[in-house]
């Protein structure tokens, strides 16, 4: 993206890992990946899903080849859920006047007649799911496409970065996306970030539905979804364990 508006932009990506390598210290590749606006209204969470939400349809819309896809969406809520970690983490998605609704399709209320037991409300909307192992390939290649070079590199001391450019002259700028290794980043060593982890179970499934429940009978900071990802017919059938 940054290339894309401004080409004259000389970038390097230094990664430890790279899309393709399965050997690795990250989830991304098993992880399942959909839009869900939790973000508060008029923070600046909102407006970055609202901001990312028309370039997700575009790519559902014009380029399949990056598994993106549009897919129903329905999220449950329970009222015992209410004041746990996950039930506030569901909130804004569970709200009848939700901010998004002018964002997403198809958003409506579900009527108490479509409610399975044990849930007490629900909302429904066209959201999308990604398939994590077509879409980081994708993005690497669109990297490539601007001019980008992919750079395999560790680094212990955020400043090192900067010498690692191609050219072999400093980098004029750094951006820190190290996620989790931001823990034990030198120069950061950002304490505040916290591993989430996941069970995801992949089966051979159609549900025809991408569901979210707001909360488990197994924790307080449990939830569970199911998605259908885009090419190979297949679900994730996750629960997740956050840790907050």
């Amino acid at each position: 993206m940054l290339l894309s508006k401004t080409p004259d932009y000389n970038v390097t990506v230094v990664a430890k890992h790279m899309p393709g390598d399965y050997d690795i210290e990250y989830a991304s590749p098993w992880a399942g990946a959909n839009y869900l606006p939790v973000g508060k209204q008029g923070t600046a969470s909102e407006l970055y899903e609202r901001n990312t939400w028309p370039e997700l349809a575009r790519l559902a819309t014009d380029l399949p080849e990056a598994g993106v896809h549009f897919q129903d969406t329905v999220v449950y809520r329970r009222a015992k859920d209410v004041g746990t970690a996950t039930g506030d983490w569901f909130a804004e998605l569970l709200r009848e006047d939700a901010w998004f609704a002018d964002v997403v399709p198809n958003f409506k209320i579900l009527p108490k007649s479509a409610l399975p037991p044990g849930i007490d409300g629900g909302t429904a909307f066209t959201s999308v799911c990604i398939n994590t192992a077509l879409y980081l390939p994708w993005l690497a290649s669109q990297c490539l496409r601007h001019g980008v070079v992919l750079k395999r590199g560790i680094v212990a001391h955020v400043a090192d970065a900067a010498g690692l450019h191609h050219s072999g002259q400093r980098a004029d700028v750094v951006v820190n996306c190290t996620g989790l290794g931001a823990r034990a980043l030198g120069g950061v060593a950002d304490a505040a970030v916290e591993p989430a982890r996941g069970q995801i179970v992949l089966v051979r499934n159609e549900p025809g539905v991408m569901v979210s429940v707001s909360g488990t009978d197994d924790g307080e900071d449990e939830a569970t979804y199911v998605m259908h990802r885009a090419a190979g017919n297949c679900s994730d059938r996750p629960p997740v364990f956050t840790s907050r």
